[in-house]
């Protein structure tokens, strides 16, 4: 079961665009300031960030080994008050001086310069999406014994002139079992090449390629900003993303050395807290 925790810097972020106010970074909240990259680049003034990247980690869940030797897995919770993954693990990693070619660097931001066994890496954290597939809809979801059905909502005539409900004594909260959401479902494919770099990054740090499983997914909001970076002994123009925050947590499971053709990751990126019908 996917659990999602939405963040209060994207409930922020979302108050000062609907109001069209400033918006105003708060001191630690963004993955700017953790990776040291670019850290006081900001918006341009009336520009907002936007929903863009996802980001992966590896220490999303705990495990138990019961008696019988199974081996029991247990999300770990993230608060709507955390700013970061609990670890972070990259998508790709390369020698300083043999980067990426800047056509594949347009997939990738949050590129940050690592050390490894002495000899200067870097590490590309945040994926960039493509929003072009996205539809939104609006859904309206019936909750019966723990199974979701779902349909698509329109309002009713009736909706623009309302009468008040008539509340259940049984259930005061939600007495119909139904709420609605905007949904907005993103796919992010993962082929076999993103697999064996993530594969490859993480037995570079680790020395293992076990290392390599996604159980924590972050969803990012951020400014795209062409900015100069050392790549070589060159200094480059590149787009990496300023103003970085995560706008929402999602724990899934995929075990990247156990399923090396394709992970197919399902995300909601719509406002897919319940409103009670």
């Amino acid at each position: 079961m996917e659990t999602v925790v939405r963040t209060i810097y994207a409930a922020h972020l979302q108050t000062c665009k609907l109001l069209h106010r400033p918006f105003e970074l708060p001191p630690n909240s963004t993955l700017n300031q953790k990776f040291n990259v670019f850290p006081n680049e900001i918006p341009a003034l009336n520009e907002y960030p936007d929903l863009a990247y996802i980001a992966i980690g590896n220490k999303g869940a705990a495990y138990e080994v019961t008696q019988s030797g199974f081996v029991l897995t247990t999300p770990l919770q993230h608060l709507a008050r955390h700013a970061s993954l609990f670890n972070f693990i990259p998508f790709v990693i390369r020698p300083m001086n043999n980067d990426i070619s800047s056509t594949e660097r347009t997939q990738y931001r949050m590129r940050v310069p690592i050390t490894i066994d002495g000899t200067p890496h870097v590490a590309y954290y945040l994926k960039a999406f493509n929003k072009d597939s996205i539809v939104p809809s609006l859904e309206l979801r019936n909750v019966n014994n723990g199974v979701i059905t779902v349909t698509n909502f329109a309002p009713s005539l009736s909706d623009l002139s309302p009468t008040p409900p008539t509340i259940s004594n049984v259930n005061v909260n939600n007495p119909t079992g139904d709420y609605l959401v905007s949904s907005a479902k993103l796919d992010v494919i993962l082929g076999v090449t993103d697999i064996q770099e993530i594969i490859n990054s993480c037995t570079l740090l680790y020395g293992d390629p076990r290392y390599a499983v996604i159980n924590e997914i972050a969803l990012c909001t951020g400014t795209d900003k062409v900015l100069n970076g050392t790549f070589g002994s060159a200094v480059l123009p590149y787009t990496e993303s300023v103003a970085t925050q995560v706008a929402a947590f999602i724990s899934q499971y995929h075990a990247l050395t156990a399923n090396t053709t394709q992970v197919h990751l399902q995300l909601d990126v719509g406002s897919v807290e319940p409103l009670l019908v």
